[in-house]
């Protein structure tokens, strides 16, 4: 069951917008990898297919954060924290554009995504606003 705490973050708009980025990546490294797994994408040595292991470990990386920086009670903390997911975001959308740079099948997949991280920024800037 979930406490009020896990509730409300569950609820928040960055936290569903991440783990729908999250499962975006994942589809889309499936696809232009032939729906290799992580393992066999880490160990690949196709630059294509390191690229989307690095899509998806990424922005699997940043919904845990999210959760940290809620479960923060110094405001300080939390917003120092909630800063720190831009860094995040920016290393998920540069994946995305070494693996568009890539001779790939799906690079309207892989906009797709680009597209969901732009709105993703601006979800976050609000996020960070809120916070102050």
């Amino acid at each position: 069951m979930f406490n009020s705490s896990e509730q409300n973050i569950s609820q928040l708009v960055i936290y569903k917008k991440s783990l729908d980025i999250f499962k975006l990546s994942r589809s889309v490294a499936s696809y232009v990898t032939d729906d290799k797994d992580m393992i066999l994408m880490y160990r690949s040595g196709n630059k294509s297919d390191n690229y989307a292991d690095n899509l998806v470990m990424n922005a699997y990386r940043l919904v845990p954060k999210i959760v940290e920086v809620e479960t923060q009670n110094s405001k300080s903390l939390k917003l120092k924290l909630a800063k720190s997911l831009r860094f995040f975001i920016e290393r998920i959308y540069q994946d995305c554009m070494k693996l568009e740079s890539t001779k790939i099948q799906g690079k309207d997949f892989v906009q797709l995504l680009i597209n969901e991280l732009k709105h993703l920024r601006k979800i976050h800037k609000i996020y960070v606003n809120s916070l102050l």
